[in-house]
């Protein structure tokens, strides 16, 4: 019976010993070290860069979208497919246009009048198989322009040279060349193009502007005249039928 007793003492010391052993070591391990979250960052919602327009400049060849800063934000020749400008000005305005559809004359093809206020892109709906067999080009825009005012729901609408609806003829005066006539008025911003026409049997020089409309069909405005409208593109001509 004491070798029993004698063996119960040393499991028993064992037993202590182990569990000692066990606390001591939960008690000296270190503490684990949380794992740091990324928390997750949003991307920046882009912003369309039409939103920044605040000027629509009517060139001789194409209209210019133009931020506050001077800077060129999209620009359409007026001999590229319409759709594209339509979209933009859209955008511009946050609006649909009024649209009106217009027959053609004897000097002008059948188009649509699209409207934001005082703004008017007029497409023109030439024969686009003429067009490319006799070598076209701006002469038959597939769009024109028009600024019936100096502004439009906070855009500006002017000229490369600044010229806006509403100006006086009599303040313009660096800016005409008397040469410089289009069949529906004064002519700015001029540039001359090499363009092939078929009646002439090759490239030939022409010059096209900017319009500046006044009241009356006289070479000359009045005085007292002022720009009534503003419209891109025209050709500089000789005379007028």
């Amino acid at each position: 019976m004491m070798r029993l007793r004698s063996w119960g003492a040393v499991l028993g010391a064992v037993l202590v010993s182990g569990l000692l052993a066990a606390c001591a070591s939960g008690a000296t391990g270190a503490e684990p070290t949380p794992t740091p979250t990324q928390s997750a960052t949003r991307a920046p919602t882009p912003v369309d860069p039409l939103s920044g327009v605040t000027v629509l400049v009517a060139t001789a060849t194409s209209l210019q979208l133009v931020d506050a800063e001077g800077a060129v934000i999209e620009e359409f020749a007026y001999l590229d497919q319409p759709e594209q400008v339509l979209a933009a000005i859209e955008q511009v305005f946050d609006a649909a246009p009024v649209d009106e559809e217009r027959p053609g004359s004897n000097h002008t093809p059948p188009s649509t009048a699209h409207t934001w206020g005082e703004v008017e892109i007029e497409v023109r709906h030439y024969d686009e198989e003429q067009r490319e067999a006799e070598q076209i080009g701006l002469s038959w825009p597939r769009f024109a322009v028009y600024f019936d005012a100096p502004e439009y729901d906070g855009v500006e609408l002017t000229t490369p040279s600044g010229v806006h609806a509403g100006d006086a003829f009599a303040d313009l005066e660096t800016e005409l060349d008397p040469e410089d006539w289009t069949c529906v008025g004064s002519a700015v911003d001029v540039v001359t193009l090499d363009e092939y026409v078929e009646l002439q049997g090759g490239m030939v020089e022409r010059e096209y502007g900017v319009a500046l409309h006044h009241d009356g069909w006289n070479a000359t405005p009045a005085d007292d005249a002022a720009v009534v409208w503003i419209g891109a593109p025209f050709a500089v001509a000789d005379g007028c039928a």
